[in-house]
């Protein structure tokens, strides 16, 4: 395994890109991978020793490859950050008027689409694996939606700041590797649970759950990846898996729920400025 190597969703200027360097620092060794699966092979394959990948934003909501993926591998989620998102759109033209097709991420495109039916309402917006990926594919009449950082790396200028539908844009990241660190005192914790298709089933976890007195912080389901037309529920908690009120409710949740597992526990990330 390549010691301090840290795996995030490139090119150079995306938002995982900024995340790597705000959690690990700016001097951080990082290696851009070409979409979020191939973060997560570069952990378990050992080329990184950690990743970084985008797991909810505040105005789409779950990024549901990093959740599809946390399903698939057998990696701990050992921290999380978030991140001030400020999409620009990017690009040669002088004037709006020239632009005809807008390209970004699909999470990007979401965020600023009613920027772009006010503004660009002829426009084709088609999706691109990441939005820095996409500012290096501009054209005299193809615009993108990126960072200010993929546009000052591309040498691609800036035509319009803030086009984001809401002015708190943020995203959330998950930090993924082999462990999780220890508990802290302002800790979270992600785990994934299914019920038996019943009754009352849900309604008897988050009873657990108000009974262990933990507040739940989020939950979102996912399709079950071997079932047809069952779900697998992601779940945020406030505190430590270490700690007893949270071991002991996750093993009254395991005799209740045909599958328990926990993710990870780690420190509560702050909120940027």
């Amino acid at each position: 395994m390549n010691d301090g190597i840290i795996a995030y969703l490139g090119p150079i200027g995306t938002y995982g890109h900024m995340g790597a360097r705000q959690y690990f620092g700016e001097d951080a060794d990082v290696l851009a991978c070409p979409n979020i699966p191939a973060i997560f092979d570069a952990v378990a394959g050992g080329d990184a020793v950690q990743g970084v990948a985008p797991i909810e934003n505040s105005t789409e909501g779950g990024v549901t490859f990093t959740m599809d993926c946390l399903l698939e591998h057998s990696l701990k989620i050992s921290g999380e950050l978030v991140v001030k998102c400020d999409q620009c759109l990017i690009g040669p033209q002088s004037e709006l008027s020239e632009i005809s097709v807008v390209k970004s991420h699909p999470q990007a495109l979401a965020q600023c689409k009613n920027w772009l039916t006010k503004n660009l309402p002829s426009a084709e917006l088609l999706p691109t694996a990441s939005t820095s990926g996409a500012v290096l594919e501009v054209d005299d009449h193809t615009a993108a939606i990126a960072s200010p950082l993929a546009s000052s790396h591309a040498g691609v200028p800036i035509l319009v700041h803030g086009v984001q539908d809401r002015p708190r844009n943020r995203t959330r990241f998950v930090v993924i590797g082999m462990t999780s660190p220890p508990r802290t005192g302002d800790d979270k914790t992600t785990l994934i649970f299914s019920t038996p298709h019943e009754q009352g089933a849900l309604r008897r976890v988050l009873e657990v759950l108000d009974d262990a007195g933990i507040n739940l912080t989020r939950i979102e389901s996912r399709p079950h990846p071997t079932e047809l037309w069952r779900y697998v529920f992601f779940t945020d908690l406030e505190g430590h898996s270490s700690e007893s009120r949270v071991s002991m409710a996750t093993d009254s949740l395991n005799k209740i729920c045909t599958m328990v597992h926990v993710l990870g526990s780690y420190p509560r990330a702050p909120d940027p400025a």
